[in-house]
């Protein structure tokens, strides 16, 4: 992942100065894009400059499930949890829902470049997993189930996260707009609920295993779950 986003560093500079900037700091505009943020998501975004270089967007896309899986194996290759971890991770952010809202300022109007931060949401994901798997983690004993069948949890999780970001804008032709940017996502805080897909005999035993799931997983999305972050979009500037 480092190589690729050095490339992508060198070919945002090289468009830095071959191409113009979109809008002045003294103008006020409008923009809509589609674009990806590798790996945190795919989706669309809306976006406004007002004079002076202050910039507003918001944005909503879905985590795919290869970005998710490279930033899984990113970690897990880093060392930041073993794969059995990974395994839970995946389970719970399956197909979220990702919101993106920052606030920005373009200093010059002789150039593209600007600074964004702001608020990251992951939400609405999850998918199920098996209590032996998060007994493991856990170390706490696996809950009886008042029958034979499979002891499965379903898993979801929300993160908050701080994204920042670097890039540059050009108008590449008429209103249409090119948007590139280096960046990262940090994970503030976390929530996560686990549900039982079986009825468990002991319903005391088995919420405080659930509850010592969520607070596994709380703890390494908060402690571990931070990541490089390259914005490439394309938009229409009104």
């Amino acid at each position: 992942m480092k190589q690729t986003l050095l490339r992508f560093a060198c070919a945002l500079g090289i468009l830095g100065f071959a191409l113009p900037v979109a809008a002045s700091p003294e103008d006020f505009h409008l923009d809509v894009s589609l674009g990806t943020d590798f790996p945190v998501s795919v989706g669309a975004r809306i976006g406004a400059e007002f004079p002076q270089g202050l910039r507003l967007s918001s944005s909503i896309g879905f985590l795919p499930g290869p970005y998710a899986e490279v930033l899984n194996a990113t970690l897990v290759g880093a060392g930041a949890y073993n794969e059995d971890t990974g395994t839970l991770i995946l389970a719970a952010l399956d197909s979220s829902l990702i919101w993106r809202t920052h606030v920005g300022f373009r200093p010059s109007s002789e150039h593209g470049l600007y600074f964004d931060m702001g608020y990251g949401l992951v939400t609405l994901g999850g998918g199920a997993t098996t209590a032996e798997l998060v007994a493991g983690l856990t170390r706490y004993t696996l809950p009886e189930s008042s029958s034979r069948e499979n002891q499965s949890y379903s898993v979801e999780s929300t993160l908050h996260m701080l994204d920042v970001e670097v890039g540059w804008e050009w108008l590449v032709w008429d209103h249409l707009k090119l948007r590139g940017a280096l960046g990262g996502a940090f994970t503030l805080a976390a929530s996560t609920t686990m549900t039982p897909e079986f009825e468990p005999l002991y319903p005391a035993l088995a919420a405080s295993f659930e509850t010592a799931g969520e607070d596994y997983l709380n703890d390494i999305y908060t402690s571990y779950v931070f990541t490089p972050v390259a914005t490439v979009s394309v938009g229409y500037a009104f």
